[in-house]
């Protein structure tokens, strides 16, 4: 499985689908994906200490197979992800998540290397565990729990083990922390920062658990705090559209454990996404803007830009990467 992220399976739950009325678990959208295709540019520009010019570089990928998703009937029975491939060839598959149902609730989801479950309290998400294959326990790398304020998921804790936690490139983890941090961007920026700062402070301890604390409005979760033992703090606002998010009810960030950007758990699709991380080294803040077209209701693409400047003023870089939704 590729290195990809954790707060993930955080946030794709709760009423925060459509309604308290329907059981969480279930993915059944009208419109269904069938592929997902990307494209992606990096612009970079380096200050010449001798002549003081900017030097330009560009890295620039063209538009491939990134995921193939396979449909039962109204239930999602696979996603295979592939590497970046040559233009118009696919490229060779890397990773294939396969989900497994209790009625319309998925409970697991398995990939080459790791597997999520899921329990559940009748209707509600109660509960998230993270197991490696390639360890010979039945206990799990980490656990979500998920508490519920006027019915809608407003804390997720998160327990892992040390190894776990000082991970910065475990592949699940990126998808949980993709569950609460809309964009991929910033999900793997705060799994490495979050790695480096457990390791630091770890000691003796087997274990640690992360609160997060989300707000909403309306039917997207517009911001979220999180403290980790007082060695690194988060904070994080959004803004959406007012079209469909394909990936509402979505309750795993499956899908991007590759490069995408979606909240999987809102009604609309983000289009700016501010976070900031204060650690031992002091604040950090990331912003991407995203910008849509559509098909009526639905997203056709979308890009995401993200822009960096160093403090020093001799660095700059600008990545903008493309996502072609093409549905059944």
């Amino acid at each position: 499985m590729r290195k990809i992220v954790v707060l993930s399976v955080a946030a794709a739950v709760a009423c925060v689908f459509a309604s308290c009325s329907e059981k969480e678990g279930v993915y059944s959208p009208s419109k269904k994906i069938a592929n997902i295709y990307e494209s992606s540019a990096s612009y970079y520009q380096n200050r010449n200490d001798e002549t003081g010019e900017w030097i330009n570089d560009t890295v620039e990928q063209p538009k491939t197979l990134a995921e193939s998703w396979t449909w039962d009937g109204e239930k999602l029975a696979k996603i295979v992800l592939y590497e970046v491939g040559n233009v118009n060839e696919k490229g060779e598959a890397y990773d294939e998540m396969v989900f497994t149902y209790d009625g319309k609730q998925v409970t697991r989801i398995e990939g080459n290397d790791e597997y999520v479950t899921f329990g559940y309290d009748g209707k509600l998400l109660k509960e998230a565990k993270l197991y490696e294959k390639t360890k010979n326990t039945m206990k799990p790398q980490a656990t979500f729990a998920f508490e519920r304020k006027d019915g809608r998921v407003s804390r997720i804790v998160v327990t892992g083990d040390m190894e776990w936690m000082m991970d910065g490139d475990m592949d699940m983890q990126r998808v949980l922390f993709r569950m609460v941090l809309p964009t991929v961007e910033h999900a793997d920026r705060a799994v490495a920062v979050m790695a480096k700062a457990v390791e630091r402070t770890a000691g003796a301890k087997v274990e640690m658990s992360i609160p997060m604390e989300l707000t909403w409005t309306g039917d997207n979760v517009t911001g979220f705090t999180l403290n980790i033992a007082g060695m690194m703090s988060a904070s994080g606002k959004y803004s959406f559209d007012d079209k469909s998010n394909p990936y509402q009810n979505f309750l795993f960030g499956i899908v991007d454990m590759m490069e995408g950007g979606p909240m999987y758990f809102n009604k609309n699709n983000v289009v700016k996404a501010e976070m900031t991380m204060t650690t031992l080294f002091g604040p950090l803040t990331d912003v991407v803007s995203y910008a849509y077209t559509y098909d009526g209701d639905w997203p056709l693409t979308q890009t995401s830009t993200t822009v960096e400047d160093e403090e020093d003023g001799e660095y700059r870089s600008e990545h903008v990467t493309t996502r072609y939704f093409e549905y059944r």
